[in-house]
């Protein structure tokens, strides 16, 4: 293709992240001009919820149509969950400001490369041919739809390829994931091959592979799939804009050296052993009562109940902000964003030194004031959590682990995951700073102060907060203490927390601030990707079940015991 550029047409079967993430792989090649996107409408392999349906199908038996129902209304009841306090398009909007460069739907997409994306009933119709022909692609990339006739992969002039799972297999990387960690495989594969008999279906174009850590689950394997997998496509256009990849006499002709053969050997791990997914019926119970409480207005009534309160505040924990670590530690960008975006239209914000103030002033806080706080050293909370904060205009906290700044060092409360988290670099702690949000500390190690010595917690008190001011130039007069509950802390070492220099110190075991609150024992409540918008609205009114629970459980425990006679 020395003379022109590679002209593609992409045939997609969702609008989601995955499927973003590989057209624009391709876009930003160079000599490859992206020519339109087909939407497949009909498409019953690429939503969302694939994976979920995928395991309901697994398990086959007189169960199957049961679980397959379950799975489409805990799907239905989400989506019902995550848009009852903020539209998509609201969160949309704060994700492009935030990060202006990124595109969050095919249609930004399509402006940002000047391409046409057409809706198509389904990708077999006519009208999809005729979309086809006229925006004159010389190759057509199939992404996660449902099967394609013969006669429209003919249509491109190259005909079209397809990113595939390592067996050659389509369906999208969550099926693949699930059906590779099931099957004890020591690494997930993925591969790009043309589609149809008439170009060699048997063959790979390129591939790639990815190790399958211990700890793996299906939703982890899948994002580091589905990020190998836009590296793969972008190898595999680039080899057949180079015409290094060729049809002749109904076979491809390769070059071998740029295909990477994975390990396929099987894994000794038990696989998803550690995996405790949440069953769809648990969730649709779930969901039904959030919805219920939201929308019958029980909410609402306990809101302005709270409004009343001569002072109240509730302080939200995060630990990091990423689009591809699903865990109790993290949350994604847009569920983050409309957490945020779903919490400053309904309540006022403050900064903890202005939080912080008011306790320790006696002086009443408006009710509900909320602030937002991040514990210890991830630099995504920078990356991802600064850039949203900033363009809501909310402020933040960020209490910091000093000895993890400028490291590769691991939490060991880390070494659960299949990823590794990048720290803070002493840059990006000054830029925070400049942003306007504040630094606390968080000891030096991330040690446990309830088990470690006196001697050894005033060490990482100190060092701690001299080495952040050191690097701000300005005093550090916050500290949470790690892991937060009341057994991470005894009270000899409470006792040190102001006898070393700090104003505040805050915990992780839940709960509010009134007016009686403890300027050395701030309670703070944490979130993370499951909990939706609506989830930490009634999160912040102590509304959620486990809130509930937990009330029940005091009440009882603090009750009078009543002596039985003999």
């Amino acid at each position: 293709m020395a003379s022109s550029k590679l002209k593609v047409v992409f045939l997609v079967g969702a609008d989601n992240a995955s499927t973003r993430r590989n057209i624009e792989a391709v876009c930003q090649l160079q000599d490859v001009e992206p020519v339109g996107i087909l939407i497949d409408k009909k498409s019953t392999s690429a939503g969302d919820n694939q994976g979920s349906t995928t395991d309901a199908a697994r398990s086959g038996g007189w169960s199957r149509p049961f679980k397959t129902i379950l799975e489409k209304i805990s799907s239905i009841t989400t989506d019902a969950v995550n848009n009852a306090a903020v539209s998509s398009a609201a969160v949309d909007q704060v994700l492009s400001k935030a990060f202006p460069d990124e595109c969050f739907c095919l249609a930004e997409l399509g402006k940002k490369y000047r391409f046409r994306i057409s809706t198509v009933g389904a990708m077999n119709s006519p009208k999809a041919r005729q979309a086809i022909y006229e925006c004159g692609a010389d190759l057509g990339i199939v992404l996660g739809t449902g099967t394609i006739e013969s006669n429209l992969l003919e249509v491109p002039r190259l005909g079209c390829i397809e990113l595939q799972d390592g067996d050659g297999i389509g369906g999208g990387n969550r099926e693949s994931a699930r059906r590779q960690l099931f099957g004890g495989a020591a690494s997930g594969n993925v591969s790009v091959r043309f589609m149809g008999e008439r170009i060699g279906a048997n063959g790979a174009i390129a591939k790639g592979a990815v190790a399958i850590h211990p700890m793996e689950t299906p939703d982890s394997l899948e994002e580091k799939l589905n990020e190998e997998g836009a590296q793969v496509l972008a190898r595999a256009v680039c080899l057949i804009r180079d015409e290094k990849v060729t049809r002749a006499q109904g076979e491809m002709i390769r070059e071998e050296s740029s295909i990477a053969e994975p390990d396929t050997a099987a894994s000794n791990q038990a696989p998803l052993a550690h995996w405790k997914p949440s069953g769809a019926g648990i969730t649709i119970l779930r969901n039904l009562y959030v919805l219920f409480v939201y929308y019958s207005g029980l909410y609402f009534i306990v809101r302005a109940w709270h409004g009343l309160s001569r002072s109240r505040g509730a302080i939200i924990l995060y630990h990091r902000v990423n689009d591809y670590s699903k865990d109790v530690l993290t949350v994604d960008r847009r569920t983050f964003a409309a957490q945020l975006l779903a919490i400053s239209q309904r309540y006022p914000q403050t900064s903890t030194a202005d939080l912080v103030e008011h306790i320790r002033s006696r002086k009443p806080l408006k009710p509900t004031t909320i602030a937002v706080h991040f514990d210890d050293c991830y630099q995504d909370i920078f990356t991802c959590g600064a850039p949203i904060m900033k363009a809501l205009g909310v402020t933040g906290c960020a209490f910091i682990n000093s000895g993890y700044i400028d490291t590769n060092r691991d939490f060991p409360h880390d070494l659960a995951y299949p990823f590794h988290y990048p720290m803070l670099s002493t840059a990006d702690v000054k830029e925070w700073s400049a942003m306007g949000l504040e630094v606390g500390a968080h000891t030096v190690n991330h040690i446990d102060l309830g088990t470690s010595s006196v001697e050894a917690a005033r060490e990482e008190l100190v060092r701690c907060r001299e080495e952040l001011e050191t690097i701000l130039g300005k005093p550090v007069g916050f500290f949470a203490f790690p892991f937060g509950r009341p057994k991470n802390i005894r009270e000899e070492t409470k006792r040190l927390i102001p006898a070393t220099g700090y104003r505040a110190n805050f915990s992780a075991n839940g709960g509010y601030i009134d007016a009686e609150t403890d300027p050395y024992d701030i309670p703070r409540g944490g979130a993370h990707y499951e909990s939706s918008p609506v989830y930490c609205m009634l999160q912040i009114e102590g509304l959620t079940l486990s809130r509930l629970a937990r009330k029940l459980k005091s009440r009882r425990s603090s009750a009078p015991q009543v002596a039985m006679r003999p």
